[in-house]
């Protein structure tokens, strides 16, 4: 691919013969084809059989809502579902498909071949915005109501070179946390809305909306707008590593009892006892009732061993005891139905 705008001469002048066909692919699935062209991944998909763009006809890939292009290329053979492209065009400019000719909204949201005097203008257009730019800009979306429109998210991916510097990975960083998240799972954040105290796009190109948009995981993309304490304490708190779900584990308080209409002002942890066991379990998953530590993973889950629970012994440290109080009992360990021990975890559960 070239980025040299000699590469697009005008074909407005020239003889209708020598134009070639165009063909107008505009996908629905805007997420998996726009991560496709920014990974040059084979999973971009064109039609094909006898009905679909054949060798040397002209496909120009057209994602979102609004209608981002997204490439432009030439059908160098076509077998049935395969196909052979040369690219004329890649996703590092915004270009957007109304902007393209006077009428072009007509044909949003289909495919199918173009008339020629509609290829000539589609041509002309893409190729005049590749050298001076898009015309008109597009509304982004409320980012704190919901998820940016799709063409913003669309514009985010194929721009991922000039954001970043380098080509678009299938696994990139959360643009905060910095975890390598899958790009299909990442939400399209407009911080340049939070920057500015607007929702629109006002007086920002498409290029400005690129660079003010980030990639980031979803807990993260939560943590960037409005919500409740508890919602934010649930996203902070570790995936439980037995059942790998998230906003279930609670911490767990040692050292210290209450009574009952204490501890039911504090919904979102449990009582392990006086007795401090090591190591120490600071984290209990209330669905699949694992404990573990933060930066260790306790390979047991916490029981009582014999009728020293209160004290310990010389075979291992003191153990927490049952229940939600957190009391100790010195009661003896329940077992299950086969005899083995049950494992500790608070009433209720």
């Amino acid at each position: 691919m070239t980025n040299e705008a000699e590469a697009f001469p005008s074909v407005s002048s020239l003889p209708a013969w020598l134009v070639p066909s165009v063909y107008l692919h505009w996908s629905t699935d805007w997420l998996r084809e726009s991560v496709a062209i920014a990974t040059r991944s084979r999973e971009h998909s064109l039609p094909g059989g006898a009905e679909g763009p054949q060798r040397g006809d002209v496909v120009v890939t057209v994602l979102g809502d609004a209608g981002v292009v997204a490439a432009v290329e030439l059908m160098g053979s076509s077998d049935g579902d395969s196909w052979v492209t040369d690219e004329l065009f890649g996703p590092e400019r915004p270009i957007v498909w109304a902007d393209l000719f006077d009428g072009a909204e007509a044909y949003a949201g289909s495919s199918g071949w173009l008339p020629s005097e509609h290829a000539r203008l589609v041509l002309d257009g893409i190729a005049e915005q590749f050298r001076d730019g898009p015309v008109h800009t597009l509304d982004p979306g409320d980012c704190g109501a919901g998820p940016l429109a799709s063409d913003v998210h669309v514009l985010r991916i194929l721009g991922h070179r000039i954001v970043t510097g380098w080509a678009m990975r299938r696994e990139e960083r959360c643009a905060t946390c910095e975890s390598f998240v899958d790009v299909r799972d990442l939400q399209a954040h407009d911080d340049g809305a939070v920057r500015l105290g607007t929702t629109t796009a006002g007086g920002r190109t498409l290029d400005q909306i690129v660079r003010d948009v980030h990639l980031m995981c979803a807990p993260c993309h939560e943590l960037m707008h409005a919500h409740t304490v508890a919602a934010q304490r649930a996203r902070l708190r570790p995936a439980c590593p037995g059942c790998g779900t998230r906003g279930t584990t609670q911490r767990i308080i040692w050292g210290m009892t209450f009574q009952e209409d204490v501890m039911g002002s504090e919904p979102d942890v449990v009582y392990g006892g006086f007795e401090v066991p090591v190591p120490t379990p600071d984290w209990y998953c209330t669905a699949c009732h694992a404990n573990f530590t933060s930066t260790v993973i306790v390979s047991r889950a916490l029981q009582t061993t014999g009728s020293t629970a209160s004290g310990g012994t010389a075979a291992g440290p003191a153990e927490p005891s049952k229940g939600a109080a957190a009391l100790l009992t010195g009661e003896t360990p329940a077992t299950d139905d086969d005899g083995g021990e049950r494992l500790w975890q608070p009433e209720g559960y």
